[in-house]
C-alpha cells in the first residue's frame, strides 16, 4: 500500500465513518462474489490478483476505529445517527456569520460541543472573540441545531465505564507490581 499523496485533505470523523463502512460493505461483496463465483468453500484456489490483497491487519484496525468511533460520547455513537450527506453543508451555512476556522469547525464536527466550556475548548482564543454569553448560546443553537443533542444518559453511561475500566486496568498493574515485588525478596 503506497501513500500516494500525504495529507491531501483533513477528513471529519464522520468522513473517516463512511470511507471505513464502505470499505468495509465493498470487501464483503467482492468476497461473497468470488466465494459464488467459484462453487462456495470448496472451489478450487485460484491465484489472487495482487489489487485485491489487503494488509493481514487491516480488518482489525478498520473493526476497532469503527468501534471507537461508535462509542459514546461520539456524536457517531448515537442512534439514529445524527450526520448524514448534507450535514457539513448544513453546519457551514449555519456557523458562517462567526468565521470559523477549517480545524475548528472539523473539531465542532467531531465533537459536538453542547455547552461553553465544551465550546472554550474547541475555539482558539473564544473569550476575546465571542466575549458575550449570547453570542456563545447563539453558536451552540447554530450546532445543535444542524447536529442535534446527544444522548446524556449514554455520555453518563460511557464515561462510568471508561471510569471503571481504567481503575480495573490500574489495579491489575498494582497487583502485578506487588507480585514481582514478592518474588525478588
Amino acid at each position: 500500500m503506497k501513500i500516494l499523496e500525504a495529507q491531501s485533505a483533513t477528513l471529519t470523523n464522520y468522513e473517516v465513518y463512511l470511507h471505513l463502512t464502505q470499505q468495509a460493505e465493498r470487501y464483503e461483496r467482492r468476497e461473497s462474489s468470488e466465494k459464488s463465483r467459484k462453487g462456495g468453500k470448496h472451489g478450487r484456489k485460484d491465484h489472487k490478483d495482487p489489487k485485491d490483497r489487503r494488509p493481514g491487519n487491516l480488518a482489525t484496525i478498520v473493526k476497532e476505529l469503527l468501534d471507537y468511533l461508535r462509542e459514546a460520547p461520539s456524536p457517531l455513537g448515537s442512534q439514529p445517527l445524527p450526520y448524514n450527506e448534507r450535514t457539513i453543508k448544513n453546519l457551514l451555512a449555519g456557523l458562517r456569520p462567526w468565521d470559523f476556522t477549517k480545524g475548528e469547525i472539523i473539531m465542532i464536527l467531531n465533537l459536538r460541543p453542547t455547552k461553553p466550556e465544551n465550546l472554550n475548548t474547541i475555539i482558539e482564543e473564544m473569550e476575546e472573540r465571542f466575549p458575550s454569553d449570547t453570542t456563545q448560546a447563539e453558536i451552540l443553537k447554530a450546532i445543535t441545531d444542524v447536529l442535534g443533542r446527544p444522548d446524556g444518559e449514554a455520555e453518563r453511561q460511557a464515561m462510568t465505564d471508561n471510569a471503571r475500566e481504567a481503575r480495573k486496568e490500574q489495579l491489575d498493574q498494582q497487583a502485578k507490581q506487588d507480585e514481582e515485588m514478592e518474588v525478588d525478596e
